[in-house]
């Protein structure tokens, strides 16, 4: 079965913060998304729930305890959105599908349907949490 780094152009950056334990994408920390024209795109922000076994030492010094992933899907072609609320906990599941790669993201009120050619990793940042 394949993991949903398979289906990212640029998944080196990730695999080498965290290895062969590639983080899940349940319970992601959902902080946004933004459309732009040109792609057109839709960049999603959202934190990991998973935070790595080894990471850099620059994050063990600076007491980080959190990573928030940028994801970028180029060439929507698809681009579906129901429900709103302030904090939202989402399950991201990234699969291959007719030629297109998808992105869906749910839970109890809030859905995320995304069809795109390329999706890429647009950012790896850590900060820390209380």
């Amino acid at each position: 079965m394949a993991n949903w780094t398979d289906y990212v152009a640029n998944a080196g950056s990730l695999t080498s913060i965290y290895g062969c334990e590639v983080p899940a994408l349940h319970c992601v920390d959902f902080h946004g998304l933004e459309t732009r024209r040109d792609g057109p795109s839709v960049l999603l922000r959202f934190d990991l729930a998973d935070y790595p076994h080894s990471p850099p030492r620059k994050w063990v010094d600076a007491k980080f305890n959190r990573v928030q992933l940028r994801l970028l899907a180029i060439g929507v072609n698809e681009f579906k959105m129901a429900g709103l609320k302030s904090n939202c906990s989402l399950s991201i599941e990234i699969l291959k599908e007719n030629g297109s790669f998808r992105i869906l993201g749910s839970d109890d009120e809030f859905l995320l349907e995304i069809a795109a050619r390329h999706i890429l990793i647009d950012g790896i940042n850590a900060y820390r949490s209380e």
